[in-house]
Order: C-alpha cells, then structure tokens, then sequence
C-alpha cells in the first residue's frame, strides 16, 4: 500500500445547489488482496477491498454493516444518478436531514433483505409504486391523490376574474409531491384571450411594465436573464433564434434584446399583452396559442416563463414545444414550486396555489415532466425570488 497525500488539499463543491464544501486529501494505492480500513473516533469501521477484477466497495450490508449499527440504502438524486450510502444508526437525523437538503430520494433500504429474491421483490414494488409519477400520470392513481386545499371563496390578494360559485380543490400526489387544481371554473381556451392581462395587471400596462423595469437588480427578470444568460454564454454572441412562449408583459424579451443580438420572436394568447409588446416595445410578438401552424420556422431556444402551470395538458404542449425546436435546441422552463409554498404558513393563500395554475410543481414532477415529454434534463434548481415567490426552474435540451 501506498499513500500519497495532496497538499494543499483540493477543495470542491458538491450536492444541490453546490452548498458541501468537499476537500480532496490524497489518494491510497492498494496492490491486490490488500484492503484499507477508514474509522472514525468511535471506531465505526468501513473497508474497501482490492481485487484484481476491481474492489469490494462495501462489506455486506445485511451482515457486517448491519451488525454493526450501519444501515444501507439505494438513493438516486434528481438527475437519476443511483448512490450506495452507509448510515450509523446513531446519524440517522443527520442523513435524514442530508437527504432533504439535497432533494435526494431513497429507493430502498437494503439491509433487511436476507436473500436476492427478496430484494427483487422490494424493487418491483417500487417501480410499480412510481410508475405513474415518472410517466407524469399519478393523478389517475386515486389512492396516491390526497385533498390538499379547499377553497370556497377566492384568496385574499388573487385578482378578481369575476367567477361565480367559487369553488375549488387543490389536490396532491404523496409520492411526487406534484398539485394538481380540481374545479371548472375556467375556460383554458377563452381565459387567457381577453381581459387578463387588465385584471392581474390593473387597465395601464406601461405604468405596470415600468414599475417592473424601474426594480432593477430587485426584479425577478433581472436575475432571470442574468441566469439564462449565463447559462448561454456561449452563444452570446452566435446567431440564435429564441421563441418566448406566453410573453405576457413581454419584460423578459425587452431585457434580453438589450443584451444578445438574436433574432428574438414571442407569442402571446391575450390580445392586450401582445398589442402592448408590439406597439409600444416594437418586439415581434403575435396574439395567438401555440399550435402547429404557428411559425413555420423552427428555434434554437424555447423559453417558458411562468407558463406551463397555466397548461392543462403539459405533457402535450411541451411536445409541441419541442416540435418547434431545432434537432440541438434547448427549453428553458420556470415554474411555481409547490411543496416549498405549501410548507409556508400562508402557503393556502400564496399566489402559487390561485385559480389561474392548473399544475404546481415539485421538484421531482417537473424533473418528470420533462423527461415524458421528450427532453434532457441539464440544469434544475429552486430558488426564493426577489419577489417572495417560489420558483423551480429548469434547462434541458430536446431528445
């Protein structure tokens, strides 16, 4: 055996949102049939074995470790990756919170199975059980569907649409965490057309787009183009061609024009947004629904801000979003981050949860969202923007 220790040691970020702060000490060389032992200061103990087809990893998780208060369980993070890891029976607080923390998911505890068969069986169980929410279908699953909210009056701060009969549920998928809006009271194919954009954003939409503007490093579009630019830095300077679907006040477009020289287009349903972004911003916005016949032309980029919670059908309108893209194109995707409104106190009344968002997303049901509608998860993170809303955002590429 031989080791050879880095000094200084090499120092790296790890886990969601780079927050573990990893430092690499050195390397051990093992010849064959040798073995490393690694302890800690009360002596729990974990080896590694060197063969000369490769290494024992681990000693038996449902011998050894399990004798010895370890207990071993198969996890995947939120970009499928697949980990082995080895908890104390005195820590189980501590990879609990590790676990949470860094939106990691167990998919099974391993040290309880006495044979291979019963690991077969366990593992079947859990594909059948996730099935559904990886195919972005759990809403049919009712016994995986819990009553979440129930609303018989509209929220306090939500815009008044005018709907009589206020009523409504807001329901929610154990295992997922993904909310799904259970009511009639709105007509997707006429709500959006007329009139919206003056009831959420009051009859003067310059003085509205100019508060927005004057916010500064305060507003939520700044940060957003800030990270989408850097995102794509290196096409900053190449000839892009970017859709914005769902414009509304068309703030993003006008920010992202004073930065890239693209050929930048958007389409927007409400005629009072679109006429607002082409007359008075002179963007290239036209008053439509996405659909096949729209644009011709396909995009290197595809943006969807604060759109697809509007969607009833997202699984149909992302194909059609990737349909409108170049074989190499990319999506980028910003959504509500239900389960983190829904913790808060006044998570029943947040904007996250208002009668106008059909689908409000976890983490994980966005992570399935894309994958089932024919997209490569690049980038996904959740963030608290300047505005106090929680959002989950997203960069994949077209499959």
């Amino acid at each position: 055996m031989k080791i050879y220790q880095n000094s200084p040691s090499r120092i790296f970020r790890v886990g969601f949102d780079n927050k573990i702060l990893i430092r690499d000490c050195g390397k051990i060389l093992l010849k064959n049939d040798e073995i490393v032992t690694f302890s800690d200061k009360n002596n729990n103990e974990y080896d590694i074995g060197k063969k000369s087809w490769g290494y024992y990893a681990t000693p038996s998780i449902n011998g050894r470790l399990k004798n010895n208060n370890f207990h071993s369980y198969l996890i995947k993070n939120i970009h499928e990756k697949i980990y082995l890891m080895i908890v104390h029976n005195s820590k189980q607080l501590n990879f609990n919170k590790y676990i949470n923390d860094n939106h990691l998911k167990i998919l099974l505890k391993l040290d309880n199975f006495l044979n291979a068969d019963k690991l077969n069986e366990e593992l079947e169980k859990y594909i059948i059980k996730n099935r559904n929410c990886i195919n972005f279908k759990c809403k049919n699953i009712k016994k995986n569907i819990i009553q979440f909210y129930n609303y018989n009056n509209a929220p306090p701060k939500e815009p008044n649409y005018g709907i009589k009969n206020y009523k409504r549920k807001v329901k929610k998928c154990i295992y997922c965490n993904h909310f799904f809006a259970e009511h009639k009271l709105i007509n997707e194919k006429t709500f959006y057309k007329k009139n919206y954009a003056t009831i959420s954003h009051g009859k003067d939409l310059s003085k509205k787009f100019n508060q927005i503007i004057n916010l500064g490093v305060k507003s939520d579009n700044y940060h957003r183009i800030k990270r989408f630019l850097h995102f794509f830095k290196d096409l900053k300077f190449k000839p892009v061609s970017l859709l914005d679907v769902g414009s509304g006040l068309s703030v993003f477009l006008y920010g992202l024009k004073k930065e890239v020289n693209w050929k930048l287009h958007g389409i927007e349903p409400e005629i009072n947004f679109a006429k607002f972004g082409r007359e008075t911003l002179k963007l290239n916005i036209i008053n439509s629904n996405l659909n096949q016949k729209n644009f011709k032309k396909k995009f290197n980029i595809i943006s969807l801000n604060k759109v697809v919670e509007h969607v009833k059908n997202p699984i149909k309108f992302l194909q059609l979003c990737k349909k409108k893209l170049l074989s190499n194109g990319y999506l980028y995707i910003e959504v509500p981050d239900g389960l983190t409104a829904s913790q808060q106190r006044n998570g029943r009344t947040r904007e996250e949860f208002m009668v106008d968002h059909f689908h409000i997303f976890s983490l994980e049901s966005l992570k399935n969202l894309l994958n089932v509608s024919g997209f490569d998860l690049l980038e996904i993170k959740k963030i608290i923007e300047k505005s106090g809303k929680y959002t989950l955002y997203a960069f994949c590429k077209k499959k």
